[in-house]
């Protein structure tokens, strides 16, 4: 398994803000997304904000890559100050149907099973049939005036 570390992705990434072109033309070759999500609350962020903001600069990119499988790792599990703050992120992921870990990349707690879920995710894609070829309307949507400064 290739791993992409996709940093600094922020609102309005898909206009190209930061550097967001770069980071988001890189997932679109993925299989499978993981959000790393801070939930130790050293940031001062909200963790449901941070994975709604990514998710909406995912499907105002491209649909088809908001479309591709997610899951949550709830990461310093070991420095979490406020256990609500894992809860809402949860709670949120799960009523999105998308799987949450809860890990420590400090202590390793949690990361194991973590990579598990992605190679069972992978593996699901891989047997997957290819997707369908693209339709004319995509064809046009990849032509258009904004799509075209996007990815320029």
């Amino acid at each position: 398994m290739v791993v992409a570390d996709v940093p600094g992705l922020i609102a309005g990434a898909h206009e190209g803000h930061g550097l967001g072109h770069q980071f988001l033309r890189h997932i679109e070759r993925t299989k499978v997304l993981i959000h790393l999500v801070d939930v130790s609350g050293a940031s001062g962020r909200d963790p449901v904000e941070d994975f709604d903001t990514i998710n909406n600069e995912l499907q105002l990119f491209d649909p088809r890559v908001a479309a591709k499988p997610q899951i949550v790792a709830a990461n310093k599990i070991d420095a979490l100050d406020d256990p609500d703050r894992l809860k809402r992120l949860e709670r949120h992921a799960t009523s999105r149907g998308v799987p949450l870990h809860k890990i420590s990349g400090a202590t390793g707690e949690g990361v194991d099973a973590l990579m598990e879920a992605a190679w069972r995710e992978i593996a699901a894609v891989r047997a997957a049939p290819p997707p369908p070829e693209r339709q004319e309307d995509e064809v046009a949507d990849l032509l258009s005036p904004a799509r075209l400064r996007r990815d320029a």
